[in-house]
């Protein structure tokens, strides 16, 4: 089933994992926004790891959008975290969302994840790019559709490019692209654990 994304008409499937990488807040909220708001309109569960810093300004976006985030923060269809130190708590963290989502009833989580909490001394920009690595082995099954961003003004080209290759879906602008660089999950885990 196609799910629409929110903006430029894209649409993905239940289970895919999407790179966006960006360029400072209106970059980022061009694509996080809408994708959010589609969500929420939908009736699904919402979920962005970001930085305290962050979250408060996509609260602020959602708010000056005409959507509450007070109340969908209340009511469980918005949940803001910072992100858990190394992967074993990430997955451990999807684990819970993923049950508290079907056990109040949702069919569908949207996840979007900030690459910007790995700068904000949660962990690690190595754990970080592990975690987004291994996300396709362990969300297998998962009903969560996964938008990851990175803000190209923070993070160096080894990074952006690790990042790149974990992803098999990539936004670039508004356009949603099928990501040829995209690399097998255990190829990459064991590239990254070499040069660790």
């Amino acid at each position: 089933m196609e799910v629409p994304l929110g903006f430029g008409g894209a649409t993905v499937a239940v289970g895919d994992h999407i790179a966006h990488f960006y360029r400072g807040d209106a970059e980022m909220f061009s694509v996080l926004g809408p994708y959010i708001a589609e969500g929420l309109r939908r009736g699904e569960r919402c979920a962005v790891i970001a930085s305290p810093d962050a979250a408060d300004r996509f609260r602020a976006w959602l708010d000056s959008h005409s959507l509450d985030a007070a109340e969908a923060e209340s009511n469980g269809r918005l949940f803001l975290h910072p992100g858990e130190a190394n992967r074993q708590d990430m997955q451990a963290l999807f684990n819970r969302v993923v049950k508290d989502s079907l056990d109040a009833g949702y069919q569908t989580v949207r996840l979007a994840g900030d690459g910007g909490w790995a700068l904000a001394g949660r962990t690690s920009v190595a754990e970080m790019l592990r975690w987004e690595a291994l996300y396709d082995q362990v969300a297998d099954g998962w009903p969560i559709i996964a938008l990851c961003q990175f803000d190209l003004t923070r993070f160096g080209g080894d990074t952006v490019m690790d990042a790149l290759r974990s992803h098999p879906l990539c936004i670039m602008g508004q356009v949603l692209v099928h990501n040829t660089l995209h690399q097998d999950p255990a190829d990459l885990l064991a590239e990254l654990a070499a040069r660790a």
